[in-house]
């Protein structure tokens, strides 16, 4: 170890204890300190002593950031000595407040009064084409942007502006003979397991999160009265044992076949419900055929290398188990618009319609922007598909 008690010690490492704070959260920094910080509870002594309250805030992911560094210590005897120095610094946030029963009640109320207006189908001689309504990546439970209340908003509208689109296609002269939703995952967020600060964040228990998005998919069903009904596996709705990474069981355990199964149960034999079901068993990637197109539909977090080959790869393997081979992907997970052309296939990928990722946003600069993936589907077009609008 070289003898460091000759240099004087530079002023950057004169570190002062300071704090900067926004309504949101902040961020500290310790000081100068001569020992490490034992912890005992997760940075709650460091907050404690900031003056923030561990039940309100929490550090973001977390996430601390120490600095150590050697420096000369005069002893009583006139000898200098080398002792170790510590600084922390760190990210803060405040926790989302969980909803209260009054509050998700209201949800529930506003969104039974909620109606639709009632629809009108011309006749066309056109080529016929299935409407295609995308719900991806809801995350209903998290907080961002207005949180919950402001989410289903964004849900509720989109219903309302499907219907218009699907008028306004009629009245251009489309030959919509089926709507189809598509359920592309993620309805709700989860508690745990997915990120660090996703229990202090979420605003609704599973409990009540699997509750309030079975009552958008029956308000949304009601609406739009969907001939085809599609629910993919997702990420977030894998249920996993003590917050861990992987599925307490298998594949099947998953929101997206659980929501799917239930809501065929409340609608299956019902004159106003789906006709055609497709529900994830296992199978992380479906194909429906819709108005002679074969669609494949998966969530995407299985997506790994290069985005192409992994497409071509699964419908290759599609072809060989079913003769099928796929000429359009849906895609969602990313949580931005994307449209590309890989010449054997078309992949659509859906935006979100949660309010955004503080964190990512944070890291990247980067943010999307919440909205409903519609097109038509069908042989009315070259390429598979048309008219694509995101509402």
């Amino acid at each position: 170890m070289p003898d460091l008690s000759e240099f004087p010690r530079k002023p950057e490492q004169v570190i002062k204890s300071s704090i900067e704070m926004t309504a949101d959260g902040g961020e500290f920094e310790t000081g100068q300190l001569s020992k490490p910080i034992e912890l005992t509870s997760d940075w709650d002594e460091v907050l404690i002593g900031f003056g923030l309250d561990p039940a309100v805030f929490f550090v973001v992911d977390d996430t601390v950031r120490m600095s150590k560094w050697q420096s000369s210590k005069r002893l009583e005897n006139g000898d200098r000595d080398i002792i170790w120095l510590y600084s922390y610094k760190a990210r803060f946030a405040k926790r989302a407040p969980e909803a209260t029963e009054t509050d998700i009640e209201a949800l529930r109320v506003k969104i039974d009064n909620w109606r639709p207006k009632a629809t009108s189908v011309p006749k066309t001689d056109a080529a016929p084409s299935t409407f295609v309504v995308c719900w991806a990546d809801w995350q209903i439970g998290k907080s961002e942007n207005g949180g919950v209340e402001a989410t289903v908003e964004r849900i509720q509208q989109s219903f309302i502006d499907s219907l218009a689109r699907i008028k306004e296609l009629r009245k251009a002269g489309r030959n919509i003979e089926r709507i189809a939703v598509l359920n592309m995952g993620d309805p709700s967020e989860g508690c745990d397991g997915n990120y660090s600060s996703q229990l202090f964040s979420v605003q609704l228990t599973q409990r009540k999160q699997l509750n309030l998005v079975l009552d958008l998919w029956t308000q949304g069903v009601a609406a739009l009265q969907p001939d085809v009904f599609a629910s993919v596996l997702c990420n977030h709705g894998e249920w996993k044992r003590n917050g861990g990474s992987k599925s307490v069981t298998t594949d099947s355990d998953n929101v997206g076949g659980y929501l799917g199964d239930t809501l065929k149960r409340i609608y299956e034999g019902r004159p106003d419900g789906p006709k055609e079901w497709h529900i994830s068993h296992d199978e992380f990637v479906q194909v429906l055929n819709l108005s002679g197109v074969d669609v494949a539909i998966t969530h995407g977090h299985k997506i790994s290398g290069k985005e192409f080959e992994w497409l071509r790869g699964q419908a290759q393997r599609h072809q060989y188990e079913t003769g099928v081979m796929p000429g359009l992907w849906v895609t969602a997970h990313r949580h931005h618009v994307s449209v590309e052309d890989f010449g054997p296939f078309w992949r659509l990928q859906c935006p979100s319609q949660d309010g955004g990722s503080k964190w990512y946003s944070d890291s990247t600069g980067k943010w999307s922007t919440p909205g409903c993936l519609t097109f038509l589907a069908g042989q009315h077009d070259q390429r598979g598909w048309s008219d694509l609008a995101i509402l």
